[in-house]
């Protein structure tokens, strides 16, 4: 289904129930480069037990892709799925982000910690500390988007997919890496990309690191062992939330529901467990 926010047009996929309300509420962002159909193998393992939803964030996958820049903002992603949540009247959901999502959703948590009753953080990060870090990671984005700009969409998602932090995708069946190279390319634009590393890119968000103390509905912190950057972040990240657990899958890289389904759905149910 679509909704209309502001003259832009925003996918959400939603297995909501009216006859099952009582049903726990999870919510999932997606990362850079993704979709709500990131999501599909998870939602497939968790369909019978929970109400999910999923969006395409503004810029990516079957929402539009404004070449307004407002619509990229922290301001307005967070406002956007408060918005979500009200015109479907979603009380008491996990809000769960994956990478770039993982930062909306603490974006959102620090703002609107009522309206969510835990949090899910897969590979994300509060931000960058320093103003120097910041300025670095906007010159490393400023020249992703020229790339962007003078290459094709497969020609860039080739080389993303070939950094460090996704080496471990190697290890995927052939077929899954294809597909996921083909779901990226289908589902977004140079706009899109270009847009969202201009205004949500990590060099551009607000550092969260100490907010943190602050923060105090229950969350699971999720990294993969073969993710180095990330474990160390969220092992940080762990001692400065009042209420949260890090938990480590083991031969796993960065995208872990990508990379291990069965064994990121598996810890998800554990911690709603200890949320009754």
């Amino acid at each position: 289904m679509f909704l209309t926010f502001k003259d832009i047009s925003v996918f959400v996929k939603k297995n909501f129930r009216r006859s099952n309300p009582g049903k726990p509420g999870i919510f999932f962002l997606h990362g850079f480069g993704g979709s709500s159909g990131d999501w599909e193998e998870i939602i497939s393992l968790l369909d019978s037990d929970f109400q999910l939803i999923a969006i395409d964030l503004p810029g990516f996958g079957k929402s539009s892709k404004p070449d307004n820049t407002k619509f990229y903002q922290t301001k307005f992603l967070v406002q956007l799925i408060s918005d979500i949540s009200c015109r479907l009247k979603l009380t008491g959901v996990v809000l769960t982000g994956y990478s770039m999502g993982g930062r909306l959703a603490l974006q959102f948590a620090n703002k609107y910690p009522g309206k969510i009753k835990a949090l899910i953080l897969e590979s994300s990060s509060p931000g960058l500390k320093t103003k120097l870090e910041q300025k670095v990671r906007r010159k490393y984005d400023a020249d992703l988007i020229s790339f962007i700009k003078n290459n094709t969409l497969i020609d860039f998602f080739t080389f993303w997919q070939n950094q460090p932090l996704f080496a471990s995708q190697k290890n995927l069946p052939q077929k899954k890496q294809i597909s996921t190279l083909k779901k990226k390319t289908r589902s977004n634009s140079k706009t899109g990309l270009s847009n969202s590393l201009r205004c949500f890119g990590q060099g551009e968000m607000k550092n969260l690191w100490c907010a943190l103390p602050e923060i105090k509905i229950p969350t699971l912190l999720l990294s993969g062992s073969l993710d180095a950057k990330y474990t160390a972040i969220q092992n940080e990240m762990e001692t400065l939330f009042p209420n949260s657990i890090h938990k480590i899958i083991e031969d796993a890289g960065h995208n872990l529901h990508l990379e291990k389904p069965k064994v990121f759905v598996n810890l998800i149910r554990e911690f709603l467990q200890t949320l009754k």
